[in-house]
């Protein structure tokens, strides 16, 4: 959920700056680079806030722990020749 809120909390605000810089210089808003600008900055800011977090972080740890556990047992013993 913390993805979604922070995706497009960025993407209204990044929506909200264009549109005072645009105000600003007296342009009118171009749509299509507003839209390209939020969409973008929403996917980007999902993508940090995934690499981040920590259930992600905790979740490829504990898959590492457990082949690394599945590795560790195939070598245990001793050699039958």
């Amino acid at each position: 959920m913390m993805i979604v809120i922070a995706s497009l909390s960025v993407a209204i605000v990044a929506f909200i700056l264009y549109a005072l810089e645009r105000r600003s210089k007296g342009e009118p808003i171009s749509w299509e680079q507003a839209g390209k600008l939020s969409i973008f900055s929403g996917l980007i800011t999902s993508g940090v806030v995934f690499a981040t977090t920590a259930e992600a972080v905790t979740d490829v740890a504990n898959n590492v722990i457990e082949k690394a556990a599945e590795v560790q047992d195939m070598f245990v013993g001793s050699p039958s020749f």
